[in-house]
């Protein structure tokens, strides 16, 4: 997770806070592409081109969907596991 000081957070949540507030003036099905343009210009915005940065950027978004399912969707799943059983 990205475990960042407490007094670094509160510049950042305001920030989530209105792209969460836009997203959620918009239909469903169309913020996979927004959240997509968005974290595409921050990404675009931060790292110059060069091989380097763009291994960083690729190890960053494999962190960021290996630290969501870990955290979120694998808790979900052993939820569901205990609400439907397990496969056999």
């Amino acid at each position: 997770m990205p475990y960042i000081k407490p007094e670094r957070r509160p510049p950042l949540d305001r920030i989530v806070d209105e792209v969460v507030d836009v997203l959620a003036g918009t239909p469903s099905q169309e913020w996979d592409g927004q959240l997509n343009y968005l974290i595409t210009r921050i990404l675009k915005r931060l790292y110059e081109p060069s091989y380097l940065n763009y291994e960083r950027v690729m190890g960053l978004l494999s962190c960021i969907q290996h630290e969501f399912y870990r955290r979120f969707i694998a808790s979900y799943e052993d939820r569901k596991i205990v609400e439907y059983g397990d496969i056999c």
